[in-house]
């Protein structure tokens, strides 16, 4: 039963390194020369492996696809506990916290880097990839409700600015985040993120706080 026991985990560990390397192997292809004109034949190629092995851990290449998204945790899955930033005693300087925490991890996340710039540029999404941008879609909707949560929160408690709605506010910091990361990322990490972002997000998260009648004596300031 024990020597039964040792060949079944033996046999699990070969498929989950074959299941790793084929994942690796996608990626290096997706990203090298884009999705749509990768077949299976060249990521087993890449993998050493044959199309057989990647139809036993996957059904498509779709199936694979997602898959090696699922394996990335992008950093709004690492950093962004909804229940921990609503947990907080301030939520904006909360999810400011956190938003500075994925600026200083980002540029040490190859993974990350390599799969995010593969689902920006380097995948079109028709045929049978429309499935994959609707996961997509999913996945970031789910990201702004968490965002639209802290500020409600923030709304409720009296610390959002009047000049703001619960729904402009998240929808303008995600557009802010997730366009911040795009250019960093189209631009091969042309820029410091940190350096760029940070004063970025202060100027944000300042008006996000800002009164209307400091924002009015501001604006007065700048006209006078």
């Amino acid at each position: 039963m024990e020597a039964r026991r040792h060949r079944l985990r033996k046999t699990k560990e070969c498929a989950d390194r074959t299941r790793e390397a084929i994942l690796d192997a996608a990626e290096a292809v997706f990203f090298r020369q884009g999705v749509a004109t990768t077949s299976l034949s060249q990521i087993a190629a890449e993998a050493g492996l044959t199309r057989g092995a990647i139809y036993w851990h996957f059904a498509n290449k779709l199936d694979l696809f997602k898959a090696m998204q699922n394996r990335a945790h992008l950093p709004k899955e690492r950093f962004f506990n909804a229940d921990t930033l609503l947990a907080a005693a301030d939520v904006l300087s909360a999810l400011f916290d956190a938003t500075l925490e994925v600026l200083r991890f980002a540029p040490t996340d190859e993974r990350g880097k390599k799969v995010y710039t593969i689902l920006l540029f380097r995948c079109e999404y028709i045929g049978e990839m429309q499935e994959a941008l609707a996961h997509m879609r999913a996945n970031e909707d789910d990201f702004c409700v968490r965002i639209e949560r802290i500020f409600a929160k923030a709304a409720a408690e009296g610390g959002l600015s009047e000049a703001w709605t619960v729904d402009t506010a998240s929808s303008a910091y995600c557009a802010a985040v997730h366009g911040l990361f795009a250019h960093w990322l189209k631009t091969d990490e042309g820029f410091d993120l940190l350096a760029t972002g940070r004063p970025m997000l202060h100027a944000l998260f300042a008006s996000f706080r800002l009164t209307s009648a400091a924002a009015e004596c501001s604006c007065a300031i700048r006209g006078a």
